[in-house]
């Protein structure tokens, strides 16, 4: 699984954060294994301190791994530390007073915790706890940490409690023989799910790059017709209204031609910005083209999105950044009616709104007209 891990840190086609400190930790506990299963064959120091360091360390590591998927980072010099100091007491029980209770009890009781708290940080991470309905990898990362916790505490419990007579790591008794198991299996499925953590990043990544406009970082149009779709439904079953504002930078085509187009471009990324800060984080923005942006106000009634826009209107064009150049936006706002038909309809109101705004001496905000009803003519009655 080591090189299961290995092979797909090299064959993601996007750099998943803490990957490579998971494919380190998978290999130090190869080759912890590896060292604690030739107890007999090579020296206690190889086996016993280097073998157990291996395995404290991989889930040190495993546990910086996770730390850096979700963009913080662990204390390692307080980690290393305790790693150091259980590295000096094991091997004090190895050769200074021999014991394999009182080592089973120190490596398996820290085992057994970092466990826990690798459990308890990615079910109180925000960013994990978001993902973790979600997330078959999280689930299963965090069930397996949670049940390899709880043998080796049970393993440290037995330990400090019963009596070992003369069971060794290797001794072919049947509770030896079921701990030895239960860490194998356990380590294995963490390696399994430490790789569907990555292959969950990657495609949720693919995911939302595939809807978000690379520039900007707001929505694109696949998003954007998805959104207003989805609202428009949601609006013949309730009634409920929504609405549409469309904004468009006012003589950008003079912006890039003064300043150049990476200035143009820091300005689109200004307003995306601001636009998102000024409207709920359940409403959508979405670049509609070039300099042109759409908001969908969910659920907002025309005298509410009418107030958001001014806001927009007056607040979005703010700068912050002394570099960039002072500019103005224009702003046409609908508010859907079963009379639209359709979302076309509506965005091409909103549209008609915002050409009029430009007509009008841009820098401002203009309604747009209620739609003609669909329904048939009157009819013309003679009298009689």
């Amino acid at each position: 699984m080591a090189v299961v891990l290995s092979l797909l840190a090299r064959a993601t086609p996007l750099p998943v954060p803490g990957l490579r400190a998971w494919v380190g930790g998978a290999w130090l506990v190869f080759v912890a294994l590896l060292l604690l299963g030739l107890r007999d064959w090579i020296p206690p120091i190889a086996s016993i301190t280097l073998g157990n360091g291996a395995l404290v360390l991989a889930y040190i590591v495993w546990l910086a791994g996770s730390a850096w998927h979700f963009g913080q980072r662990i204390d390692f010099r307080f980690w290393l530390a305790i790693w150091a100091v259980v590295l000096a007491v094991v091997t004090w029980f190895a050769y200074g007073a021999p014991s394999f209770r009182a080592r089973v009890v120190i490596v398996a009781g820290l085992c057994a915790y970092i466990g826990i708290y690798h459990a308890y940080f990615l079910l109180r991470h925000p960013r994990a706890t978001s993902r973790f309905g979600k997330s078959i990898g999280i689930t299963l990362t965090t069930s397996w940490l949670g049940l390899l916790a709880a043998v080796y505490g049970l393993r440290a419990l037995h330990a400090s409690i019963l009596p070992q007579g003369n069971s060794g790591l290797l001794t072919q008794d049947a509770i030896q023989i079921i701990y030895t198991s239960c860490f194998t299996i356990c380590n294995l499925m963490l390696v399994i799910g430490f790789a569907t953590m990555a292959s969950d990043y990657v495609r949720a990544l693919i995911e939302e790059r595939s809807i978000r406009d690379p520039l900007t970082g707001a929505f694109n149009r696949l998003a954007l017709r998805e959104s207003l779709e989805r609202e428009h439904s949601h609006s013949l079953r309730s009634q409920q209204k929504f609405c549409v504002v469309m904004v468009d930078v006012d003589h950008f085509k003079k912006i890039n031609d003064e300043h150049g187009h990476l200035v143009g471009d820091r300005v689109l990324v200004h307003l995306c910005e601001r636009m998102q800060t000024l409207v709920r984080s359940r409403d959508v923005v979405a670049r509609f083209g070039g300099e042109e942006f759409v908001i969908v106000m969910l659920d907002t009634s025309l005298p509410e999105a009418l107030q958001a826009a001014r806001r927009i209107l007056s607040e979005a064009t703010h700068l912050g950044d002394t570099s960039l150049p002072s500019f103005t936006i224009s702003l046409g706002l609908a508010e859907w009616s079963v009379e639209d038909g359709s979302i076309d309809a509506l965005v091409s109101r909103a549209d008609a709104a915002l050409y009029a705004a430009k007509v009008k001496g841009r820098n401002r905000l203009e309604i747009a007209e209620n739609p003609v009803p669909s329904g048939p003519p009157p009819v013309a009655l003679t009298p009689t």
